[in-house]
C-alpha cells in the first residue's frame, strides 16, 4: 500500500516556515507519494504561495489535496510531517494505535526549540517524545542534542532553498552612491541607519516596510549593493541573507547562530552587533571605503556559498531520510 504524505501546516502565508513544508510536500511528490496538507485555513486556489513557479504544480496534480482543519486519521503505513510544535496535540489523538512513532517527523527549523521559555517549555519539552526528526542545520542539531529523545531518529539536512530565483551575477566593485536595502518585518534598525546615513552623498537607501511577494523582494535585491539583514536573536536559517547574496548584494547582519550555515564573517558578508545603529554605521562606512578587489572576492565568496543549499540536495537527502524511516518502522515492535 502506497504511504500517504500528511502535512500540517499552521498557515498558506507565504512565510519562511511555511514555505519550507511545502519544499518537503514537493520531495514528497518527487518520491511519487500522494500528499494531503491540512491547514486551519480555507484552501484558495490565488493564494500567494501557490502563484508562485515553485508550488503552482501542486494545483494541477490530482495526488495533492487540501483539508481546512487537523483531523488527519492517518493510516498505519502514512508519514505525518508537521513543523509548528503544538501540532503534536492535533497528530497525537488522533494517530491509529500501534502507529511507529517513525513514521511521525518533526521539521525543527530554530534554534529556539532550545529555548525553555518558548511556548512555555512545550516546544523543548516536545524534544523528548520519540519521533523522527530534521534538523535543517547543525548549528540547530546542537543547541537542541541535550533534549532529544536518545533512540530517535534525527538527521541534519542542510536547508535547500530556491535561491537561484533571486540570483543576479555581478562582478567587479560597486559605484557611488552605495545603494542600501533593508526590510522592516523583524526590525527597525535599518530606519535608524537611514535616518543617520540618509543625507550622506554616498549612500542611497531602499526598503520594503509590508508584506510583499518574492517579485517585489528580488527587485529590491538585485537594485542593492548592500543588504541589511536583521535577523531574530533565534533564527534556524535566515533566508534573506542568502538570498541577497544570491542577487550578488553584499550582507551586512548580526550573529543569530543559526545563520552560521551560510553567514562567515569577514569571507562573504560582514558582522555586526544585534540591534545595533552604530555597528551598521560603521560598517557601511568601511564598505564604502573598501577597494573594488575586496569587494569582489566578499562577493564570489558569498557565490560559492549558495552551492550547498540547494533544494535538490535537500530533495535526495530527504528520501534517504524516509528509507531509513520506512526501514526502522518496519522492524519496530507493534
Amino acid at each position: 500500500m502506497t504511504s500517504t504524505f500528511i502535512a500540517l501546516t499552521p498557515t498558506y502565508k507565504p512565510v519562511g516556515g511555511v514555505v519550507k513544508v511545502f519544499d518537503y510536500v514537493n520531495h514528497a511528490r518527487d518520491r511519487g507519494m500522494p500528499v494531503r496538507i491540512h491547514c486551519p485555513d480555507e484552501f484558495d486556489e490565488e493564494l500567494p504561495l501557490f502563484q508562485s513557479d515553485r508550488f503552482a504544480p501542486l494545483l494541477e496534480d490530482a495526488r495533492v489535496t487540501f483539508e481546512r482543519g487537523m483531523r488527519l486519521g492517518p493510516e498505519m503505513e502514512d508519514i505525518v510531517f508537521f513543523s509548528w510544535p503544538t501540532h503534536w496535540q492535533d497528530i497525537a489523538p488522533r494517530l491509529p494505535r500501534g502507529m511507529s512513532h517513525e513514521r511521525v517527523v518533526h521539521i525543527i527549523q530554530n534554534v529556539r526549540h532550545a529555548n525553555p521559555k518558548w511556548i512555555r517549555g512545550y516546544a523543548t519539552r516536545l524534544l523528548a517524545r520519540p519521533m523522527s526528526r530534521i534538523l535543517i542545520v547543525p548549528q540547530v542539531l546542537e543547541v537542541v542534542t541535550p533534549y532529544l529523545h536518545p533512540d530517535s531518529l534525527s538527521e541534519v539536512i542542510l536547508e535547500g532553498h530556491d535561491w537561484p530565483y533571486f540570483s543576479k551575477q555581478r562582478t567587479g566593485g560597486i559605484d557611488s552612491p552605495l545603494r542600501v536595502a533593508y526590510t522592516t518585518w523583524k526590525s527597525d534598525v535599518g530606519i535608524e541607519v537611514e535616518n543617520r546615513l540618509g543625507h550622506d552623498e554616498r549612500f542611497e537607501f531602499r526598503s520594503i516596510r509590508s508584506t510583499v511577494g518574492w517579485p517585489a523582494l528580488r527587485e529590491l535585491y538585485h537594485w542593492s549593493d548592500v543588504f541589511l539583514a536583521t535577523p531574530l536573536p533565534e533564527e534556524g536559517f535566515y533566508l534573506p541573507g542568502l538570498e541577497a547574496m544570491a542577487a550578488g548584494a553584499l550582507v551586512i547582519t548580526s550573529d543569530a547562530g543559526g545563520n552560521r550555515a551560510y553567514c562567515h564573517f569577514g569571507e562573504n558578508c560582514l558582522e555586526v552587533q544585534m540591534e545595533s545603529p552604530d555597528s551598521y554605521v560603521s560598517a557601511l562606512e568601511s564598505l564604502a571605503d573598501t577597494s573594488d578587489l575586496d569587494i569582489a572576492a566578499m562577493r564570489d565568496s558569498a557565490y560559492v556559498t549558495l552551492g550547498a543549499h540547494t533544494l535538490e540536495a535537500e530533495s535526495a537527502a530527504f528520501d534517504g531520510f524516509l528509507d531509513t524511516v520506512e526501514q526502522r518502522s518496519s522492524q519496530a515492535p507493534r
